[in-house]
């Protein structure tokens, strides 16, 4: 995993948001990342493919997806984030 993707070491997305050391550049890369593969994890489950952690994609993805959304709204009309 890269620096950019490296949300594993946060507990929830939530703590990511209010880590003060990250741009919100960076942390909109790390939430989509975080987002793209809980989507992945829930398609595997669709597909059988249990994982390690059964339920536990599908109760965080609204939670990213809502952090997500938090950071965009404070976006400039200009799409450069103001944090």
């Amino acid at each position: 995993m890269n620096s950019s993707t490296d949300y594993d070491r946060y507990e929830t997305p939530e703590v990511l948001v209010a880590d003060r050391t990250l741009s919100a550049t960076q942390k909109l890369a790390r939430l989509e990342a975080w987002e793209e593969d809980l989507k992945a994890a829930l398609r595997a489950s669709d597909e059988s493919m249990t994982s390690i952690k059964p339920g536990l994609s599908g109760a965080l993805l609204p939670r990213v997806m809502a952090c997500l959304a938090q950071l965009r709204s404070a976006e400039t009309p200009d799409g450069v984030p103001t944090a």
